[in-house]
């Protein structure tokens, strides 16, 4: 494990290796790399003009109901998280998803409960990686998103949450906002945690991520000034929001 000075009720204790490791030190522990899932191309077998994928991390802060998770089709993987320790609680990743899948998860969402307020969890969010696709495209998008917009989106680089902070150039590492250290994805920390509460911001999420994703595609690099990136940002996180609400609405009066 680390170096940290930890008492041992800070410490966990992992029953695969007999190994402790503590919450700073879970992703260098021996077992945490041999839990990786094995991810499904969405795409496979049919042509495709644009790729866009996203994938979550819901992670799941206490005892909750782990059959209905793992045996989701659109759930990949599972696996213990070091910055969760109430009795129960995992983190789950979801296969690749195109569009058409975004009513199916957020269906899986609504139905997550747990004993707890999960207010250390996260919903980190993958999305496919391109060469326009670059983490400072997305800081600018992101820094001129304001605290309404954020908070229906789910989002929280604008609290004093460590686990997302949003830093001009740093992107890298499990305490950024964006993190460019993936191959063939970049992951959003900035997103809370997905479960019953926060299920109906999920579509305004994703939809916003979508528009951005296709946005940045139009423009090679470095061909997109900034004012450029954030006045389509603050367009397209109110169109997803609205539309979202709008959507919402309208399944509660069927």
């Amino acid at each position: 494990m680390c170096d940290d000075r930890l008492c041992s009720d800070c410490q966990e204790y992992c029953e695969q290796c007999d190994e402790r490791y503590c919450p700073y030190c879970y992703e260098r522990h021996a077992c945490a790399n041999t839990q990786d899932p094995c991810y499904r191309n969405p795409y496979e077998g049919r042509p495709v003009r644009e790729p866009f994928t996203f994938g979550l991390e819901i992670e799941v802060d206490g005892n909750h109901d782990t059959d209905m998770l793992r045996n989701h089709r659109l759930i990949a993987g599972w696996c213990p998280d070091g910055s969760l320790h109430h009795d129960g609680s995992l983190e789950y990743q979801s296969e690749p998803m195109t569009m058409s899948q975004l009513t199916e998860i957020r269906r899986l969402v609504e139905r997550i409960a747990t004993d707890t307020d999960n207010t250390l969890s996260g919903g980190h969010m993958h999305i496919s990686r391109t060469g326009r696709q670059t983490p400072a495209r997305w800081y600018w998008a992101l820094e001129a998103l304001d605290g309404t917009q954020c908070e229906a989106l789910n989002m929280r680089h604008m609290t004093d949450t460590r686990w997302c902070e949003l830093i001009h150039g740093d992107y890298c590492g499990k305490d950024t906002a964006i993190n460019d250290t993936h191959r063939h994805t970049i992951e959003f920390r900035t997103f809370g945690p997905w479960h019953h509460d926060t299920a109906g911001r999920l579509d305004a999420a994703v939809h916003y991520m979508h528009a951005m994703w296709r946005f940045f595609q139009k423009f090679p690099v470095p061909k997109l000034k900034t004012r450029d990136i954030q006045a389509m940002s603050r367009v397209a996180a109110t169109q997803a929001i609205n539309d979202t609400n709008a959507t919402t609405a309208g399944r509660r009066r069927i």
